[in-house]
């Protein structure tokens, strides 16, 4: 409940961490309440009805992950995330199922890892009737020997993908009637697995989230054929719950464009998206109608929690920004969103970045202090400066992180981004600065013009015809735009920042 407490400076506003798990360990109240429920995602992902989380990197998809898991203990679900950047993504397809070498392999090995791993979930929840509990009990015990649950089960699919898990089936009981080995591989042990989760009932709701996808280093297509799997696999055993009216479902949070590149061999991948897909899309519009999009409303709520009134944040700042003095003319003005935008890539985690530092530059002391509770044109700028240089640039430097290429073609595709004259380039500009880097071919330059483009570096410059004004477009980890390298580039307005490069007039 918020009071009529006098509002607090600029100075003592609260935009949270870079990390939400990390704000969520910090101080979890402040986490919960500022929390944006965009479109009603939280009831959604609950029910069942969607269960692909998509959105570039920074758009929240950690964020709701561990907000489910953190309200689970005042609600009517179990929501357990698992973190999958450790997993070894790139071997899944060596793990021996009993089965010869594929895509049907596979995909098996990604159902024998998430059916395990949702079967521990159920089992946190008492009230949960599970069919042959303790024989499931028993089987998870032995694959905990294994390594396959737990904090090092990466670690141990890497060894267990030289040998085959073999479980011992007891000799006394019914539950394997039709079996006629005493033990079971993977593939066999599988539908038994899927029997005992798709038949568990419960008053509760059951989540298995799989998270840090956006951490493992996706560049490279050799992980596609295990990526693709992977989605296959959550896809086909979320049906089968259905089917059954089974107590949960199984969570993927996905960069979209990740999907969309390993949906070429997934035949269900239109229905996919379609029927069982929620994108955290955050960008907005300038002027009037952004001011009150779920973007500044996060901001504002994560501000105004932790202050305990109701914060505007934009309020503390001037309504526009002198950015730039045209010769012997007057300075040049931007509305303050649309400046404050334009230096992010419309993501929760770009933004309140950008806020947070232009409240450290406030809290400094470096400047005279504001007037009538607004922002210094001076503040802004240095806030912007600091952004630029401390969060922008390494958050584009972590885009390349596992590009095929290694290390050197990923600082030199930065390094001849940064030696562009202009804001404005072309891509013949480009080959050129990178060929004087030792990197000649035309084909690499037109990879690393992409995936920057991919990163929200840089842009198309659209001029359109018959006076009509040109226009930015970005992409960011979408997969609703394309670069178009024949045309002239733009590159994004922090990076020009942080690098000096002149901005285009």
């Amino acid at each position: 409940m918020t009071t009529t407490l006098r509002a607090p400076r600029y100075a003592d506003l609260y935009f949270g961490k870079s990390d939400s798990q990390n704000e969520l360990n910090d101080d979890r109240g402040d986490f919960l309440r500022s929390f944006v429920n965009l479109n009603n995602i939280v009831d959604k992902v609950v029910s069942g009805s969607h269960t692909l989380i998509l959105g570039p990197k920074g758009t929240g998809k950690s964020a709701l992950g561990w907000y489910l898991q953190a309200t689970s203990r005042d609600n009517d679900y179990f929501a357990r995330v698992k973190d999958a950047s450790e997993l070894p993504l790139a071997d899944i397809p060596q793990l021996q199922t009993g089965q010869p070498a594929g895509t049907e392999r596979t995909v098996t090995a990604w159902r024998f890892i998430l059916l395990c791993n949702y079967l521990d979930v159920l089992l946190k929840d008492e009230s949960a009737r599970l069919p042959s509990a303790h024989e499931v009990r028993r089987v998870l015990a032995h694959l905990r020997q294994y390594g396959l649950l737990g904090g090092t089960s990466g670690k141990a699919l890497l060894s267990v993908a030289k040998t085959t898990v073999q479980i011992p089936i007891p000799k006394l009981g019914n539950v394997y009637q039709r079996e006629s080995s005493p033990t079971l591989n993977i593939f066999a042990l599988l539908p038994y697995l899927e029997e005992w989760a798709a038949n568990a009932r419960s008053g509760n709701r059951h989540l298995l989230i799989l998270d840090g996808l956006d951490s493992i280093f996706l560049n490279d297509r050799q992980y596609d054929e295990s990526m693709a799997a992977l989605v296959q696999a959550a896809y086909n055993i979320n049906q089968v719950f259905m089917r059954n009216g089974s107590s949960g479902s199984i969570v993927l949070l996905l960069r979209n464009d990740v999907f969309s590149r390993v949906s070429l061999t997934l035949p269900d991948s239109q229905k996919m998206r379609d029927d069982h897909a929620v994108e955290l899309d955050w960008r907005v519009l300038s002027g009037a109608r952004g001011v009150h999009a779920p973007l500044m409303r996060l901001v504002n709520d994560k501000a105004g929690q932790a202050a305990g009134v109701n914060i505007d944040v934009l309020s503390y700042f001037p309504r526009s920004i002198e950015v730039a003095r045209r010769q012997d003319g007057p300075p040049r003005q931007i509305e303050t969103l649309q400046y404050l935008l334009n230096l992010t890539r419309h993501t929760p985690r770009d933004l309140l970045r950008l806020f947070e530092e232009i409240r450290a530059t406030e809290e400094s002391g470096m400047f005279e202090p504001s007037h009538n509770g607004r922002l210094r044109q001076d503040v802004i700028r240095e806030g912007a400066i600091r952004y630029a240089n401390r969060y922008f640039t390494g958050a584009i430097r972590n885009e390349f992180a596992g590009f095929a290429g290694g290390a050197d073609q990923g600082q030199a595709a930065l390094d001849a981004l940064r030696s562009m004259p202009s804001q404005l380039f072309d891509s013949v500009r480009y080959r050129a600065a990178l060929a004087d880097l030792g990197y000649a071919d035309a084909g690499l330059a037109d990879r690393l013009l992409r995936l920057l483009f991919f990163a929200g570096a840089i842009g198309n410059y659209v001029r359109r015809k018959d006076g009509q004004e040109s226009y930015l477009q970005f992409y960011h980890r979408r997969d609703d735009a394309d670069i178009y390298s024949k045309g002239q580039l733009t590159m994004h307005s922090s990076l020009c920042y942080a690098w000096n490069v002149p901005f285009a007039t």
